[in-house]
């Protein structure tokens, strides 16, 4: 069979279950699952072990500590094939639906999580349920991972997440698409530098001279951490949160900074940790504490993951719609894997706009294209 003609198929039958993706995509919107109520996140991953359990597809319950539950599921072989990556936790809060309830109408719906990312879930749910009644295939196997604590990190789920892709000998995050739908090839490393300074309390009125001020530290670590952004490399560096002090008429003896900066390179990101880490404070009287958590290692491109980029261009074409390539400042699972050095593919969720605002919205005549896309791919990988 032709690509064309097989991508005729897989749009008649994906376009044939857009309403069942939409009521998918209304029930997993209804159970809010904010990333910091396990709870929640775990009522939804039960929930869509069910759904899928009664579409024919095995999935189980993985646990991550302290951070709810996630849900795995494989099709096919145990390794080799493909990794489908997401979450299932947003940003909003349990209750937001009460002044922010799903809607749908037109060629939109809207709702707390719609765009991140669970119209990218309803996609998974589609195409899985396609893979299990023999509509789509994947020979060399497939798996969906989809974690609870993405929105902050993902340090519960990182190890599983690694674990599964290395299983696998690819990645397609079902994250949110890029702006007009792009396919994202790129995202910005994040990491956090916390400094804690400790200096030396005195009257701020009598005896000023006897004190050693740690805001005043503080205040030159923040001023160093600006000098170290590069616009030109794409590297920001902003300080974000400060504290200090213990009194208005006290030399502060404490005082804390959190610097965020981001990356395209990860020499970049060592360049601006090595320079934060050597920071000495002026007054030797002060001591500083330093430390650096890589929140997200840069996703940086390869030619083995723009080679997925062009297959996914390529099978985007056939089904009639153009997959532009983008560059992004934020993180996502797929920088772990990809960093990891396995070939990953993000952004591959439907169009919308919004991602942790009010305006959050996704456009619904994209759900079955995406849906046709991943299956195209999955059975791309075997042509």
């Amino acid at each position: 069979m032709s690509v064309e003609a097989r991508a005729g198929e897989l749009l008649a039958f994906f376009g044939a279950r857009q309403a069942q993706m939409l009521r998918d995509l209304e029930d997993v919107v209804v159970r809010e699952s904010p990333s910091n109520d396990p709870e929640a996140v775990a009522a939804l991953a039960s929930w869509l072990i069910g759904r899928l359990g009664a579409a024919g597809v095995p999935a189980e319950r993985v646990v991550f500590e302290g951070s709810g539950d996630g849900v795995l599921a494989r099709l096919g072989p145990d390794s080799g094939g493909t990794l489908l990556l997401g979450h299932l936790d947003t940003v909003w809060p349990v209750g937001t639906l009460a002044a922010h309830p799903f809607h749908s109408g037109g060629k939109i719906a809207t709702g707390p999580g719609v765009f991140d990312m669970k119209a990218g879930i309803a996609v998974l749910v589609s195409v899985l349920e396609a893979l299990a009644g023999g509509a789509v295939t994947a020979p060399r196997g497939v798996s969906v991972l989809l974690t609870s604590d993405e929105e902050l990190g993902s340090a519960a789920s990182r190890g599983r997440i690694l674990d599964e892709a290395g299983r696998r000998g690819r990645v397609l995050v079902l994250e949110p698409s890029g702006d007009g739908g792009a396919a994202k090839v790129a995202r910005k490393g994040i990491c956090v530098t916390t400094a804690r300074f400790h200096g030396v309390p005195a009257h701020a009125g009598l005896e000023p001279e006897k004190g050693a001020s740690a805001l005043l530290e503080l205040a030159r670590f923040a001023l160093r951490a600006d000098s170290l952004a590069d616009r030109d490399a794409g590297t920001s560096v902003v300080p974000t949160f400060a504290s200090a002090g213990s009194a208005k008429n006290v030399v502060p003896p404490v005082a804390e900074l959190t610097v965020d900066f981001r990356f395209w390179k990860a020499e970049e990101g060592e360049r601006v940790r090595e320079a934060l880490g050597a920071f000495v404070p002026s007054d030797p009287r002060v001591g500083a504490v330093v430390t650096t958590v890589v929140s997200r290692p840069p996703m940086e491109p390869t030619p083995e993951s723009l080679e997925l980029y062009r297959a996914a261009r390529a099978a985007a074409a056939s089904l009639g719609f153009g997959l532009a390539a983008a560059r992004v400042g934020g993180a996502s699972d797929g920088n772990l894997t990809a960093a990891a050095g396995i070939p990953t593919l993000d952004g591959l969720g439907p169009r919308g706009g919004g991602a942790h605002a009010r305006g959050e919205h996704v456009e619904l005549d994209d759900l079955p294209l995406r849906a046709a896309l991943v299956a195209a791919l999955l059975e791309e990988r075997e042509a």
